[in-house]
């Protein structure tokens, strides 16, 4: 079980990243929860309104971003464990194999994420709190039952956000051993269903519930939530909402302009389900950041209207870390690993695209426009929600229209493609340098991709541009 780890250790380095950042931020909330319990009074009222919006605003981020890299970690191994079956491993030991596999890479992730906390947590403190008078120099408490329950939190998430692709392993036939299988496709099961059906009744009670005539500041308490709902829905509803604004928004780009597009676009839609992996944390990061911000401005065009003045609507720096440090960190972090993770299978279907004819340079350009096609995607995804979540806001308070903060959703889509940047063209560049004979065994010059009776390499290349 160890050794198959260390094997793939590319895939399992994903979730060990993803679960790392989730322990550090699940850490921080603690941290100050305990801290406002030990010293109570002011101190645990200002640390426990905090903390619940911290809890809040990543919560929906970390259940949405565990999920889905423990479930692709487990899809990117299929083939795997159709192996381990034909040696004769029993389908319901495979299962078990894949979610101790899992438990461990949860368990250590977290809990090294909670340790780099212990040194973050006091600086951070001081920084953010440095303007409440409440918490200047009070002794700060991050203890072993805090850390215990963050651990076991984020391991029982991790465990169950990859049920279903255990569930799948163990289900997978031997036969797949002889050749890569097909990447899973998006199926919106019952539980996404009651999912996306639960979110969307709360944004229509908090729609319906909003007050315009209350004052400002009671008004924004829970307008701010209405965009982290939508963004939430729609990644609840993914497996519908993802392929088709992805298929749409690309087939408005003629194929005929760019062969490297032509490719990058076809492999995108080829793997929809690792795509929608990277692309879902990402658009939440868009819509959280885009919503705070847009909602703020909003509220503040509001004030102005009734009073004049727009005073007491900025938003102070340390007050955006607190609430969107954490989402922010776990987004960037999934969005990147998942690309990394993945990169394998693309590896494969580059050096195809190279025995087809490609030069080092298309296949480079190819990973770069990928790279566009995930970040372009999310950011639709992402401001598509803060603007419906502002002019739910701007008609509840007789405006016209939102103030929507392009600024702020162009940054943080700007800074995520730079990391799904890297994290696609670091790999295919590497990849490039080997020759495509050190794909094949000895004494043959044609990829692996090739010789296999119905090979992912294959299947995706034809689906990437070789033929449509």
């Amino acid at each position: 079980m160890l050794s198959d780890l260390a094997a793939h250790a590319r895939v399992w380095l994903g979730v060990l990243a993803v679960t790392i950042a989730t322990g550090f931020v699940g850490a921080i909330a603690a941290g100050l929860i305990e801290t406002g319990i030990i010293h109570g009074g002011r101190v645990s009222e200002g640390l426990s309104s905090t903390a619940a919006a911290v809890i809040m605003f990543t919560a929906v981020t970390a259940l949405i971003v565990l999920s889905s890299t423990a479930n692709l970690t487990v899809s990117l191994q299929q083939r795997g464990y159709a192996l381990w079956q034909l040696v004769g491993i029993r389908p319901a030991l495979v299962a078990l194999v894949v979610l101790t596999q899992l438990g461990i890479v949860g368990a250590v992730g977290a809990l090294v994420g909670c340790l780099l906390a212990l040194s973050v947590f006091p600086p951070l403190f001081v920084w953010a709190f440095r303007e409440w008078p409440d918490m200047q120099g009070i002794s700060l408490y991050l203890g072993t039952i805090s850390v215990l329950v963050v651990v076991a939190t984020i391991t029982v998430v991790v465990l169950l956000g990859g049920l279903r692709g255990a569930r799948r392993a163990s289900r997978t036939p031997p036969i797949e051993a002889l050749r890569d299988p097909e990447p899973p496709r998006l199926k919106i099961g019952w539980l996404r269903i009651m999912l996306t059906a639960l979110l969307l009744g709360g944004i229509v009670t908090l729609a319906l519930t909003l007050d315009g005539n209350a004052s400002i500041s009671a008004f924004s308490g829970q307008a701010v939530l209405l965009t982290p709902l939508i963004a939430a829905a729609l990644a609840a509803a993914g497996p519908l909402v993802f392929p088709l604004v992805l298929r749409a928004w690309t087939s408005l780009l003629p194929a005929e302009a760019s062969a490297s597009w032509f490719l990058a676009r076809n492999s995108a839609r080829y793997r929809l389900s690792q795509s929608s992996a990277a692309i879902s944390p990402l658009m939440v990061a868009i819509a959280l950041a885009g919503g705070l911000y847009t909602t703020g401005a909003t509220l503040a065009a509001a004030q102005a209207a009734r009073t004049g003045s727009s005073d007491g609507f900025d938003l102070a720096p340390e007050g955006v870390v607190i609430l969107l440090g954490g989402p922010l960190l776990l987004s960037a972090v999934a969005a990147a690993a998942t690309v990394f993770m993945s990169g394998h299978a693309r590896e494969r279907e580059f050096a195809l695209i190279q025995a087809a004819g490609s030069t080092h340079a298309a296949v480079t350009l190819t990973a770069i426009w990928e790279a566009v096609i995930y970040t372009a995607t999310a950011a639709i995804l992402g401001t598509a929600a803060t603007v419906i979540g502002g002019l739910i806001i701007a008609a509840k308070l007789s405006l016209l229209v939102p103030v929507v903060s392009f600024a702020t959703l162009g940054l943080i889509a700007g800074g995520g493609f730079l990391l799904i940047l890297a994290a696609t063209v670091a790999p295919t560049v590497a990849a490039l340098r080997h020759d495509m004979p050190a794909h094949s065994p000895p004494n043959s010059a044609v990829p692996n991709q090739l010789r296999r009776s119905d090979p992912q390499g294959l299947s995706a290349a034809n689906g990437a541009g070789l033929s449509e």
